[in-house]
């Protein structure tokens, strides 16, 4: 986790005022090279039971609980009860009036990269179409170059910059009903990005991304593209810096590329590191047709052999897009307690058939596997986790042949419940029960498109998205009410990200 940037005093002050206790530095502190002018307002006083009353509650727990005229009280950052409008409490301090919306947990989106500062060249006919890598059952070869590449922006950007890009990503997200991120690589800082989440108040598993090789079509051995050593130290770095930080939202998740990103080395590293210091990990595995040719030619092993075999198959890996395992692999991933990850959303948009090829990944969901949802990440905001569920919800039902496969209550757990299992959080967020953190959003519904449905998520999953999130409490901390940041102002922190992206970019570079 290079901070190039910062003298080694200067970055232990700023992690110090990020403790619990003290007050987060303001942007006055980050002001010199880009004149960062947001400043975060201070959070919400805790301690007060704070009672939300007449919402649509739709909790998300295994049981699938729905209260349809329901409440629920806030004690400090818990949960401490809910029921229906019969037996309203009566000890509270603060009492909100829901407006009959519909409340919902946090969303949880586990697999996301922040990427921001890449340009956007996307023309508004069309005309900027090709392929991409991703298409086609992959290009392998330019997928292992781009991902080294990315691999190193963060070590481009002053820290800065990175928090100025990662504020406004982040805060799209935010916006959008995300409660809780998993960062699986990114094309920024991971110090930036941590605490660019404790300045929203929202929650973050931060990541390095791993990625030391690259398979080229015409060698029999992978090429090196990284210092693999680096990659360990910075892994080391960010568990040290960020995990179980005191300020209760930031944690770690190292990550590796997949299985064509990383040598033998580096994934023992990984499994050595996670084991070590019991964090959750994260990659992509077994997520194109064409990679198990690609890593069976030079490793001698497919995808899921090769992390198997390295001791990485455990409950608590995160793999993503895992749609070509053999049916032994299948087996193998359930047996282990893999949890697994998909972005419904986004692969029609990259020009992948993760859904209907195989439909190995609707299959995990019918067999009572924990399938999350999640955005995925690009240059630009793609959407939530509102149109993620829609994904699942159809995308599931039409590739399984069956309107049963991925109903609306189970995208919405893909999207709260697994999604925290997931990031190995599922003790504290994820479904609105008595003793979890109280992470929710309310959801405006009083318009035409409820006005004759019985099944309220079904209409927000299939006719919603994510402008219609209202508000969004985390750890009982109001951070967004009516559309709006209680904690910055959106324009400002949009004019801060155009001034960091126009520095960043002209050092940056792409891939070689």
């Amino acid at each position: 986790m290079s901070c190039s940037c910062l003298t080694s005093s200067r970055f232990s002050a700023l992690t110090r005022a990020y403790s619990v206790g003290s007050e987060p530095f303001g942007s006055a502190q980050l002001t010199e090279p880009l004149n960062l002018h947001a400043v975060r307002k201070k959070p919400q006083p805790q301690g007060k039971r704070t009672l939300i009353h007449n919402v649509f509650i739709y909790t998300a727990d295994e049981a699938n609980t729905t209260i349809a005229n329901g409440w629920l009280l806030v004690h400090d950052k818990r949960i401490v009860a809910l029921g229906d409008a019969s037996q309203l409490p009566l000890d509270y301090d603060v009492s909100i009036d829901g407006q009959g919306k519909l409340m919902l947990p946090g969303l949880i989106n586990p697999h996301w990269h922040e990427s921001f500062v890449a340009p956007n060249f996307e023309s508004p006919d069309d005309s900027h179409l090709e392929p991409t890598p991703y298409s086609n059952g992959g290009d392998i070869q330019a997928l292992g170059s781009m991902f080294g590449f990315i691999s190193t922006v963060g070590d481009k950007l002053t820290l800065e910059e990175g928090l100025a890009i990662a504020r406004w990503s982040m805060w799209t997200q935010l916006r959008s009903g995300t409660t809780a991120l998993g960062d699986v690589g990114s094309a920024n800082k991971a110090d930036a990005m941590a605490l660019a989440a404790i300045d929203l108040g929202m929650r973050l598993r931060v990541s390095r991304w791993g990625s030391d090789i690259m398979l080229e079509a015409n060698k029999s051995t992978p090429t090196y593209i990284a210092d693999t050593a680096a990659q360990t130290a910075d892994w080391l770095a960010l568990i040290e810096t960020w995990n179980n930080h005191s300020s209760g939202l930031v944690g770690a998740m190292p990550s590796v590329m997949g299985a064509f990103g990383s040598s033998d080395k580096q994934l023992e590293a990984l499994a050595s590191i996670a084991q070590q210091y019991d964090v959750p990990y994260a990659t992509h595995l077994a997520p194109l047709k064409h990679e198990r040719l690609e890593v069976e030619r030079v490793f001698g092993r497919s995808p899921i052999a090769r992390f198997d075999e390295m001791g990485l198959l455990t409950n608590k890996l995160l793999a993503v897009h895992t749609a070509y395992a053999s049916d032994e692999e299948y087996q193998r991933l359930i047996t282990t307690g893999v949890n697994l990850c998909h972005s419904p959303a986004h692969y029609g948009m990259l020009g992948e058939a993760t859904i209907s090829e195989t439909g190995q990944l609707g299959r995990f969901l019918r067999d009572g596997v924990w399938v999350s949802s999640s955005t995925d990440g690009d240059i630009s905001f793609i959407g939530g986790m509102c149109e993620a569920m829609r994904g699942a919800h159809l995308g599931h039902n039409e590739a399984q042949n069956c309107n049963t496969a991925c109903p609306p209550t189970l995208a919405l757990k893909t999207a709260t419940l697994f999604g925290a299992k997931a990031l190995d959080w599922l003790s504290e967020i994820g479904s609105l029960e008595v003793g979890k953190q109280a992470d929710f959003i309310l959801v405006n519904n009083d318009d035409y498109r409820y006005k004759l449905s019985a099944h309220p998520l079904r209409t927000f999953i299939v006719t919603g998205s994510s402008h219609d999130v209202d508000s969004v409490m985390v750890a009982g901390d109001f951070v967004v009410k009516d559309g709006r940041s209680t904690r910055f102002d959106e324009d400002e922190l949009y004019q801060d990200y155009l001034k960091a992206v126009a520095a960043a970019r002209t050092r940056i570079g792409g891939p070689s």
